[in-house]
């Protein structure tokens, strides 16, 4: 089945640069709701059933709040606890051990609800297409309100030519959300064992490589990684707009 009944929500960071008061930037509160319902919400629309969330950093306050958390109906959470959280979001993703696809997104990135009403038409085409894994990318970079901490892509007739927060020629930009096949979670292995680290952007590098990576334009979805007082508040400004 290529269409995910779970999804991998990475907050394990320290979330230095946004100090909530709520304790912790997925449980701070964007449009009068913690920004984990504004996840609940978004993949209920794509009918998930099971979220995981990878916890580090104050992660036994973090998974006892959420374990009590209301739920849509016919949806479960669990925690997962990554011990080596200073390390990249790959080595959260395998902590998750989410059955594949699944699909992933960070924990401080809000993304408008609406587009999760036809992400499925999206895990089909992967399903049917040898598709490893595939990056939701940004191309109205006008619209980006912190351009220097966005992870940039610079594709060339449709292959990745390189991925980074550093470049300075690009055509789109990285908005965190993902999904992932068995091949995906196997770039991120063969990265691990390599180099004693991994990230996403490693797993589509390896992905493209061998002709299974893809990426989706978002068209004029919003979003917002809401990892700074000033990001937080453009957040509520898309929110109320």
């Amino acid at each position: 089945m290529s269409v995910p009944k779970t999804v991998v929500i990475l907050a394990a960071g320290f979330g230095s640069r946004l100090d909530a008061p709520e304790g912790h930037k997925i449980l701070a509160e964007l449009g009068g709701r913690p920004l984990i319902d504004w996840h609940l919400e978004a993949f209920a629309r794509a009918n998930v059933e099971e979220v995981v969330v990878v916890t580090g950093f104050n992660h036994e306050a973090l998974s006892e709040a959420l374990e009590a958390w209301d739920l849509p109906e016919g949806m479960s959470i669990r925690t997962v606890f990554n011990p080596k959280f200073e390390l990249s979001n790959g080595v959260s993703i395998l902590s998750a051990e989410a059955e594949t696809p699944f699909w992933l997104t960070m924990g401080d990135h809000l993304i408008q609800p609406d587009l999760f009403d036809r992400i499925g038409e999206l895990a089909e085409y992967c399903g049917e297409n040898g598709v490893g894994g595939a990056l939701a990318v940004d191309y109205e970079l006008d619209a980006v309100f912190d351009m220097p901490d966005a992870n940039k892509v610079r594709l060339i007739d449709g292959k990745l030519d390189a991925i980074g927060k550093e470049l300075d020629d690009f055509g789109c930009v990285d908005v965190g959300l993902f999904w992932c096949g068995e091949q995906f979670v196997e770039a991120l292995r063969a990265e691990l064992a390599e180099r004693g680290d991994c990230n996403t952007s490693d797993a589509m590098r390896r992905l493209d490589a061998a002709g299974q990576a893809l990426f989706w334009d978002v068209g004029s979805a919003w979003w917002q990684d809401v990892d700074t007082p000033g990001a937080r508040a453009h957040a509520e400004k898309l929110i109320a707009r």
